[in-house]
């Protein structure tokens, strides 16, 4: 497959996961309803100890300049742009980046120095040193070449700038137990197929899935440090297990997970629907074995 090709599946999935997921949400979104959802937001990110509040230093935001790199349908986007940053938004989906325009123009006078655009993580149309903080939550682990969106990511920051990224971990429960034992060993996936991590992760929403998720890839920790050589101060935490996830039996789970512990609207704006929430021991034992890798790192001052 080439590298055009790929990139047209890429945009495929995401399309197609995005008219699933946002596509209702975006339809009737008020202003009022989304600053009350950016608070929700906030709230459930904190709870869950997320990429966008702890590594994300959302007290610090006003009059940065921040880039975020596959804004999904623009929650976290515009939850920073609400901090006082001065955020760019880049999608390879037209949709998706639509999504966050729209967004940005429901908060008005708040997001005054904002915008959203399409175009590709790997050859980003921003001059060197352009931005205080780059933000990418579960995106550049779908790319064709994720060495050379990393390496954008150095090339756009400023000197002592700021990268704030989650990627997939591959030493981690969902990965060896839910992913290849049940799915690539059990169902005999991982065999002739080497995508079929891809075709394994990422579907939901209402719609039944017809299109394949071209690129998924996982990282153990010296992969991830592979990958941020050229950045100082790299730091690496593991968060996000879910029970829920087991095959077969995760279904008897989540009807336990949510009757026991309910949902968090915080959800709706970056998932199109209430967050079930985690009980305490998942949440711990996403600090071992969770299936994300949240890293924080700088880029080098001069």
């Amino acid at each position: 497959m080439n590298t055009g090709s790929e990139k047209q599946d890429i945009q495929k999935f995401w399309r197609s996961l995005y008219d699933s997921l946002y596509e209702d949400v975006d339809k009737s979104l008020t202003r009022d309803q989304l600053l009350k959802s950016l608070g929700e937001l906030e709230d459930m990110f904190r709870l869950r100890r997320h990429l966008a509040a702890v590594e994300m230093p959302l007290s610090e935001l006003k009059g940065k300049k921040v880039l975020e790199i596959g804004p999904g349908a623009g929650g976290h986007s515009a939850l920073f742009a609400h901090h006082g940053a001065h955020v760019t938004s880049v999608d390879i989906t037209f949709q998706r980046a639509r999504s966050t325009s729209a967004k940005f123009e429901l908060m008005a006078e708040k997001a005054d120095h904002c915008a959203a655009l399409q175009g590709d993580a790997e050859n980003l149309p921003f001059l060197e040193e352009t931005f205080d903080i780059v933000y990418s939550n579960g995106v550049l682990h779908h790319t064709s070449d994720t060495e050379a969106a990393i390496d954008e990511v150095f090339r756009v920051l400023k000197p002592g700038g700021r990268a704030a990224i989650m990627l997939y971990c591959k030493s981690s429960w969902h990965y060896w137990l839910n992913m290849f034992l049940c799915v690539g060993v059990l169902q005999g996936k991982a065999w002739g197929d080497k995508n079929w991590l891809g075709k394994a992760t990422e579907w939901g929403g209402k719609n039944r899935q017809t299109v394949a998720n071209p690129i998924t890839r996982c990282y153990t920790a010296s992969g991830i440090r592979k990958l941020f050589r050229r950045f100082s101060d790299v730091g690496l935490r593991k968060g996000e297990f879910h029970f829920y996830l087991i095959p077969k039996l995760g279904r008897f789970y989540r009807r336990y997970q949510l009757k026991r512990y309910g949902t968090h609207p915080g959800g709706i704006l970056v998932y199109g629907a209430p967050w079930p929430r985690q009980s305490k021991l998942e949440t711990k034992l996403g600090e071992i074995m969770g299936f994300a890798w949240f890293i924080g790192a700088r880029k080098p001052a001069k």
